[in-house]
């Protein structure tokens, strides 16, 4: 990356991104479908330039560019830059073994994928959000303009509670998007320790995955009541293109660590992988989902019948048949 104050920071790598899409010119372009959205017109085609960024969310405070970009830098020169050669090496089916180098940027982009989107933050965000608004009702009732919180008194004279809100945010930021990338760099090297790599290929021309702008799927045992995001025994799934699924899973034998398992999804399998993945996609994404247009119009026509609880005696098969009848 240049040494360049770059403003427009991608929280969903591009090098990423473009797999999903189609090269046109110099540029690549894919199709963007918000994630509350059920009608087909809502499809619009987007340069993958102008989607998944924040203007300014990685920016740290300090004097010289190379201070401000620190993390901007980090991301683009330790993980995007090598993207491609570990795209190439998890969708090549003749690729079994690979080495302790490629093992660790595998899985550091997956974390760290994980970790660096907005999500984090804006949940963070909104938790302040609510906070104030509490705290301006009890200034309002007790005519103060001051409120305590976390030992510190805040004054809230002159400001609106959209305004205070802002600029506690804004201040605040630096130390959010660093401890998310501490939190990303600790759990690199526990997962490093244990992790099987596998890849699943959609083995059916007319199944097309999808992704989103928080694409990195943390699942667990049901039995664990609470989820827990730095959780090693969490398994995490990425999917690569429209055809093949990354899968991070706890507990691979040492002397199996350096091998990529391959599974090649058929019928009825294959329906299920991609009716699974795209749910998730959609239910884990903040606000866009991304892919071809005919995969995302998949999507639509199959949202309503896949999404719907069971009728009283009927059964998956049952709905199944009815999801082919929708073109699954």
């Amino acid at each position: 990356m240049a040494e360049n104050l770059v403003k427009r920071q991608h929280f969903v790598p591009r090098t990423y991104l473009k797999h999903f899409g189609e090269k046109q010119g110099q540029d690549y372009f894919l199709n963007v479908l918000k994630a509350d959205s059920t009608d087909k017109g809502d499809i619009f085609k987007a340069n993958i330039k102008n989607i998944a960024l924040e203007k300014d969310l990685y920016t740290l405070p300090g004097v010289t560019v190379q201070q401000k970009m620190a993390i901007e830098k980090f991301y683009s020169d330790e993980i995007e830059t090598h993207y491609d050669t570990i795209y190439g090496i998890l969708t090549n089916p003749e690729k079994s073994e690979i080495t302790d180098r490629e093992r660790r940027l595998i899985i550091s982009t997956v974390v760290t994928m994980y970790y660096r989107t907005t999500k984090w933050v804006n949940a963070s965000r909104d938790l302040m959000g609510r906070a104030f608004k509490m705290a301006f009702q009890l200034c309002e009732r007790t005519g103060s303009d001051t409120f305590q919180f976390d030992g510190i008194e805040l004054s809230i004279k002159g400001k609106t509670l959209e305004e205070f809100t802002k600029d506690f945010n804004n201040k605040r930021q630096p130390g959010m998007v660093m401890t998310q990338l501490e939190v990303a760099l600790n759990l690199i090297e526990l997962r490093i320790k244990s992790d099987t790599i596998s890849v699943i290929k959609i083995n059916k021309e007319n199944l097309k995955l999808v992704t989103s702008d928080n694409p990195v799927i943390a699942t667990n045992n049901p039995e664990n009541k609470r989820f827990m995001p730095f959780d090693t025994s969490n398994i995490l799934k990425l999917p690569l293109d429209s055809k093949h699924i990354l899968m991070l899973m706890p507990d691979c034998p040492k002397d199996l660590q350096n091998r990529v398992f391959r599974r090649i999804s058929t019928s009825p399998f294959a329906e299920l992988e991609k009716l699974t993945s795209t749910h998730s996609q959609m239910a884990n994404s903040e606000r866009f989902m991304f892919g071809s247009k005919t995969a995302l119009e998949s999507y639509l026509d199959l949202k309503e019948e896949s999404e719907r609880p069971l009728k009283d005696g009927e059964k998956m098969k049952d709905v199944f048949s009815n999801l082919r009848d929708l073109g699954l």
